[in-house]
């Protein structure tokens, strides 16, 4: 691993035409797109500039440096659920699996309707997608896409359900299989800095400078807990679900801000096989069950030795025995569409963001009927024993068991956790009750834009980084006019 270099430490004060705060999918876009028209942009981020391959994927040492909170965050609510952020130049895009899922038109089209989104839909986003598909390299995997995804397949088809290996934000030289990711810091992020936007780490912003209905800058804190003053004609708050809402909030921007956060919650399993099922080199295996979404996604997750552990948490006294032989193991998901909404709020005197999830009765029912057939699955694909999620309870080893488990999960006994998240920020029309407008410009400020995970309405219930960057260029493209 190369050494850390040294930070560069902000100064007092920053100055800029357009200030995007996050450099996460909707930052790094917005960034790209108005430096490349000319536009003066300065890109600040709270995390650090750690390059594609500066670290191993999912180490500790990688999980200090990329994600907040060393990758679990705890929610509140009567069934706990842990979620991950990014925190550094490139946002999510650097740790996530870089799944690449283009936007759904019937969702697409649904919120257009539901929530009042003028000029949006498939048709209107079809021109975006097949940009960010051809800049980003979005790309199947090459050859055989890996054990467990094989696995998988073949158990799929004996069930008669549909499933497919998913493209990814992966660049592949035609020699080497591995290839290289196509996250922010390999894509947008360049070609921004290339057209003359500043790139700034290290520097988290805590509130908007607002007067009257204007904004005129930020106020931040370097790695050192300085202040430092930012000046800007224009604001563009792209942090996340959770760190938007937050900025906001603190702003005193509180109007339909930070009240229907959605997530999409998953259960992992650590699943036991008689022979090779864990192909680290390979990243996470990219087959996917079709035959349930959106509603439900069953597959395949990292199977490094650390996720491994954590997801043994529920196992006998044989736990050091499995991860001695942690070739026969894999971690798999079954993640759903979550009808329940929490919320964001800023805390007097707390740094992080407090943040509320209530999953429901009906959604309890349909992660229990999720794990219930993630382990029917991992049966027929020829697992001998699964790890089950709820603490305390014996592994499944046949059809027999499933129902205990099911039970157990539908109880909100289970580990839960969510790594999308959106809807605090929700774009569309006032009667709607929508704090943003159709593209990202948010009620009653002039010069206040959000254009991230955010502004989604609801949950589209698959990976939405290609859904998240469609918009972004689409909103980005209006604020140039």
């Amino acid at each position: 691993m190369p050494p850390r270099s040294a930070p560069a430490q902000a100064p007092s004060r920053l100055d800029a035409k357009v200030l995007v705060i996050g450099s996460g999918p909707g930052g790094a876009m917005t960034a790209c797109t108005l430096a490349e028209a000319g536009h003066e942009v300065l890109l600040v981020e709270e995390g650090d500039h750690v390059p594609v391959g500066a670290t191993e994927p999912y180490s500790l040492d990688d999980m200090e440096r990329k994600w907040r909170n060393g990758g679990l965050t705890p929610s509140f609510g009567p069934v706990k659920v842990t979620y991950v952020e990014g925190k550094c130049v490139g946002g999510a895009s650097e740790i996530n699996a870089a799944l690449y899922h283009p936007p759904v038109p019937s969702v697409l089209d649904q919120w257009a309707r539901d929530y009042g989104i003028a000029d949006f839909g498939g048709d209107v986003l079809a021109r975006h997608i097949e940009a960010i598909e051809r800049e980003a390299s979005v790309s199947p995997f090459p050859g055989s896409p890996g054990i467990a995804s094989e696995r998988l397949a073949a158990g799929a088809a004996s069930l008669g359900w549909k499933s497919v290996a998913v493209k990814r934000f992966w660049k592949y030289d035609g020699t080497e299989v591995l290839g290289r990711r196509q996250s922010m810091t390999e894509t947008y992020i360049p070609r921004a800095r290339a057209a003359g936007a500043r790139l700034q780490d290290g520097l988290k912003v805590k509130r908007l400078l607002l007067e009257g209905r204007r904004a005129v800058g930020a106020i931040a804190t370097d790695r050192d807990g300085r202040r430092v003053e930012i000046r800007a004609d224009r604001v563009i708050v792209c942090g996340g679900a959770v760190q938007t809402a937050l900025i906001l909030r603190r702003s005193g921007i509180t109007r339909g801000v930070g009240n229907t956060l959605s997530m999409n919650p998953m259960i992992r399993v650590a699943a036991e096989f008689d022979d090779c099922i864990n192909e680290p080199a390979i990243g996470v295996p990219v087959l996917q069950i079709e035959a349930f979404k959106p509603e439900m996604t069953l597959g395949c997750s990292n199977g490094t030795l650390a996720h491994l552990a954590l997801w043994l948490v529920g196992a006998p006294e044989n736990r050091e025995q499995l991860l001695a032989e942690w070739w026969r193991l894999g971690v798999f998901y079954a993640k759903v569409m979550a009808k329940a909404r929490g919320f964001v709020r800023n805390v007097p005197l707390v740094d992080e963001a407090f943040v509320s999830f209530r999953l429901g009765k009906s959604d309890l029912a349909l992660l229990g009927l999720a794990a219930e057939r993630l382990a029917t699955l991992l049966l027929a694909s020829g697992a001998r024993a699964i790890i089950s999620p709820v603490p305390g309870m014996p592994a499944v080893r046949s059809l027999n068991d499933i129902p205990a488990l099911r039970a157990g999960v539908e109880a909100g006994k289970a580990q839960v956790t969510a790594i999308h998240l959106h809807s605090t920020v929700p774009m569309g029309s006032e009667q709607k009750g929508c704090p943003a407008d159709a593209f990202g410009k948010l009620r009653g400020l002039e010069n206040v834009w959000v254009n991230d995970a955010s502004l989604l309405p609801d949950t589209p219930g698959i990976n939405p980084q290609g859904t998240i960057l469609a918009i972004a260029r689409r909103n980005a493209e209006r604020m140039l006019g």
